[in-house]
């Protein structure tokens, strides 16, 4: 085990105990929106219609986390060079809400892809339409992945899970990841930031190992193709965040947790 692999598996068992409170949304009916988002928004995307039944199987999978994920905990993937990145022009921005001011404000025109995809800031990129242009390395063995969209508009959540992930170990043979779950506060403290939410963890259907994860905007997997999308960057991990995990946020950042939600 190399260096890189033994910190994200590090990094991995720490994050268990340093996230945010997990709150796995269990009430199919639950009355709350998250920036206009229902449970029954989520049935209707991802099983095909606002049904009763449907919204049950939305609580049942435990899709939707009600909690921020935390971020600092794991160590961010790395942009790999391909023939893609060597013309960056125009294919990234910056968000410039950083105090909360509860707007999706940017601009446009980053050049350094590296620099915004190996972090996640307020920095973002638009990835390629085509598996293996736009691929993170994670350095080792992983059984999930975090994708920290941007929001530069709505409606929600398909204009921030609007791309497809794609995954490997030998950046030749790649599978489609499945969205195993959907953190709806995204990994901002402060929730009057709007640019951020709906970070989505992926993982394989047999939650077996990858290395590699490659993105494209819109496919099977996202919920629009508008013809670009907007990503922050992406962590891999082992597991997924358990449910009532201990969490290590103050009495501050818990009562900002009601802010982004409307009731």
């Amino acid at each position: 085990m190399n260096r890189r692999t033994l910190i994200v598996f590090s990094a991995s068992l720490l994050a268990f105990a340093g996230m945010a409170q997990a709150t796995i949304v269990t009430n199919p009916n639950d009355p709350r929106n998250w920036q206009g988002a229902t449970v029954g928004t989520f049935a209707q995307l991802y099983f095909g219609a606002d049904t009763p039944t449907n919204r049950q199987q939305v609580v049942d999978q435990q899709l939707l986390d009600d909690g921020i994920f935390d971020a600092p905990g794991y160590l961010a993937a790395s942009l790999l060079p391909t023939a893609w990145t060597t013309n960056p022009a125009g294919r990234g921005g910056t968000s410039t809400d950083l105090a909360g001011a509860g707007d999706y404000t940017y601009t446009f025109g980053t050049t350094d892809l590296f620099t915004a995809a190996n972090t996640i800031d307020n920095t973002w990129f638009q990835s390629s339409g085509v598996i293996g242009d736009t691929v993170f390395d994670f350095g080792g063995a992983v059984t999930s992945a975090a994708v920290f969209p941007v929001i530069d508009h709505g409606p929600l959540p398909v204009e921030s899970i609007e791309s497809t992930v794609y995954l490997s170990n030998d950046l030749v043979n790649w599978s489609q990841a499945h969205v195993a779950r959907v953190f709806l506060e995204g990994f901002q403290p402060n929730l009057g930031i709007k640019w951020d939410g709906f970070t989505y963890v992926v993982t394989t259907q047999g939650s077996s190992q990858f290395r590699y994860a490659s993105i494209i905007h819109g496919g099977p997997g996202g919920l629009v193709d508008d013809g670009d999308d907007e990503i922050n960057g992406m962590m891999g991990f082992n597991g997924i965040p358990a449910p009532g995990a201990a969490g290590l946020l103050g009495l501050g950042s818990v009562l900002a947790l009601r802010r982004r939600r409307d009731r």
